[in-house]
């Protein structure tokens, strides 16, 4: 027996079929293997990257992982010392602390309490 469910990863939907089995057979692919899929996987994560991998600007605060901005510790103007808690961001139903790695001024402030981030991205910039 056949069953079909809609699968929805990240955002994308996926169309998936199922083959019920009695036990005694052995799995046969209904369609054609998921090659595509697979290629088309890679091809996203290499896009992703890509697009991560560039060395962000000198001043730069970044994510060190994808979550939800929880707070914004600092003001722009602001000055701060190396270790300084410039942010928070919750990831997994856990506060991670930004730190600043630098002392410096509060450039700019690219985020607020409540976006969602990825890893890699900038937060803030420092002067």
């Amino acid at each position: 027996m056949e069953r079909s469910f809609r699968i929805t990863v990240d955002g994308q939907v996926f169309m998936v079929t199922v083959e019920e089995l009695d036990g005694a057979q052995p799995a046969q692919p209904v369609h054609q293997p998921a090659t595509a899929f697979v290629q088309a996987a890679s091809t996203a994560v290499s896009a992703a990257t890509v697009q991560t991998s560039a060395t962000p600007a000198r001043g730069s605060v970044v994510s060190h992982l994808g979550g939800t901005v929880d707070e914004v510790s600092v003001t722009v103007g602001q000055s701060v010392a190396a270790g300084d808690r410039l942010a928070t961001i919750e990831a997994m139903k856990m506060k991670n602390a930004i730190f600043a790695t630098s002392a410096g001024t509060v450039k700019s402030i690219e985020v607020v309490a409540g976006d969602t981030v990825s890893a890699g991205q900038v937060l803030m910039r420092l002067a």
